[in-house]
C-alpha cells in the first residue's frame, strides 16, 4: 500500500486483552505498548474490538481479510478457528492436546471435526476429576 509517507504494509495479527481498571489500578494486559513498537520495530499498533471478529459479519471480515492477502495467511485462519469453532480455544490450551490431535485428525493437522476436539476436552475433564475422585475413597 502507498501512504503518506512512502510505502506501508500490514502484518502480524494477535489476539490481545484490553486493560482492565479495578479499583487498587490497571490489572489483567497483554497490550502492545504501542510507542515502544513504534520506537523498536517503526511498527503501528491498531486495535480492532473483539466484538467485530465474532458472529456473521465478523466472520465476512475475517474472510475478507484473507481475500485481501494483506496479512499472514495463517494468522487470520487461526484467529477465525480460535472465535468460530467451538472448542477450538479450549482444546489448544490443554497440555498435551496439540499432539493428540494431531496424531487423529480426519482433516489432518489444525482442522479437527467437533466431535473430535469434543472427545479431546471430555478427556481432559475425567483426566482432571480423577485425582479428586481417588481422595474421595480414601
Amino acid at each position: 500500500m502507498a501512504g503518506i509517507c512512502g510505502e506501508s504494509s500490514l502484518e502480524g495479527l494477535r489476539l490481545v486483552h484490553r486493560v482492565v481498571q479495578f479499583a487498587h489500578g490497571l490489572e489483567g494486559s497483554c497490550q502492545y505498548d504501542a510507542r515502544k513498537e513504534f520506537r523498536n520495530n517503526r511498527t503501528i499498533v491498531e486495535g480492532l474490538s473483539l466484538e467485530r471478529l465474532v458472529g456473521p459479519d465478523g466472520l465476512m471480515v475475517l474472510l475478507s481479510l484473507l481475500a485481501a492477502g494483506d496479512l499472514p495467511k495463517a494468522q487470520i485462519i487461526e484467529l477465525t478457528k480460535r472465535l468460530h469453532i467451538p472448542g477450538y480455544e479450549l482444546s489448544r490450551n490443554l497440555s498435551g492436546a496439540s499432539a493428540q490431535l494431531a496424531s487423529t485428525a480426519y482433516l489432518g493437522e489444525g482442522y479437527y471435526l467437533q466431535c473430535e476436539l469434543e472427545e479431546l476436552i471430555a478427556g481432559a475433564i475425567e483426566e482432571y476429576a480423577e485425582p479428586t475422585s481417588n481422595l474421595r475413597s480414601l
